[in-house]
């Protein structure tokens, strides 16, 4: 028997109408899903639920009590202490950055690192200016790591950083840029010494909550004056925050 083309048709049309829904695939209509991450910050995934819930994570202390007291190296990230920085400077010029950490007196400080990354999508730039001490700890208390008595704190290191310039594609950026100082882990910090990709510094920072206190605006301007190469050189030209109090 011949069957015309319209016949044929015919036929799919109605096998398809009859194909059960069980072998129909079913889209998800969830905030989240496996492969599809949660978008906003401090957020992760309830892959049973498709809801974006806390994560929850520890933001009042960098690490767990050592045992013994005693640790060591381990990377240090910059948790409290005065951040100085330009808030002004013309469109291109590179940011001054300064860290003075809050450090326990029972910390040897090893020495000190610092990591600065960027990125603009759109009209929007921000970048993360990463900090850390390569630390060791004797006869340490169990909140070394945490918001110990401000009055224990030790300032006997300053060290000098930078953000930017900011210029994607060759262009210097005018207007509001942002620069955070994020919250870390000392093991997140291990990582960051380790050479971690820059989307896996964003994603380490962006699993933990806003907070307002670590970004600070810039305004990159024509009129503005440039900023020194660093603070200590015109410390008139930063402004100063004390954070993590």
């Amino acid at each position: 028997m011949t069957r015309s083309a319209a016949t044929l048709i015919f036929g799919a049309g109605f096998m398809l109408a009859f194909v059960p829904a069980a072998c129909s695939p079913v889209e998800d209509a969830g905030e989240c899903a496996v492969g599809r991450p949660c978008t906003e910050r401090g957020k992760v995934c309830d892959t049973a639920e498709f809801l974006c819930v806390d994560a929850n994570l520890e933001v009042d202390q960098t690490a767990d009590s050592p045992p013994t007291g005693s640790f060591g190296p381990t990377e240090l990230p910059f948790f409290r202490g005065k951040v100085c920085l330009a808030t002004k400077a013309k469109p291109g010029d590179a940011i001054p950055v300064s860290f003075t950490p809050c450090i326990h007196p029972c910390i040897s400080n090893g020495g000190y690192q610092q990591k600065n990354i960027w990125r603009c999508v759109g009209t929007t730039c921000e970048g993360l200016n990463l900090a850390w001490i390569d630390a060791s700890g004797v006869a340490c208390p169990e909140d070394v790591f945490a918001r110990f008595d401000a009055s224990m704190c030790t300032y006997d290191l300053t060290f000098e950083g930078k953000q930017g310039p900011f210029n994607p594609g060759g262009v210097d950026v005018s207007g509001v840029v942002t620069i955070e100082v994020p919250f870390l882990s000392n093991e997140e910090s291990t990582e960051v010494a380790k050479g971690a990709s820059n989307d896996e510094l964003w994603s380490m920072v962006n699993a933990y909550p806003l907070d307002d206190e670590r970004i600070f605006d810039i305004n990159l301007n024509d009129a503005s004056p440039s900023p020194p190469a660093k603070c200590s050189d015109d410390p008139s030209a930063c402004d100063c925050f004390d954070i993590g109090f």
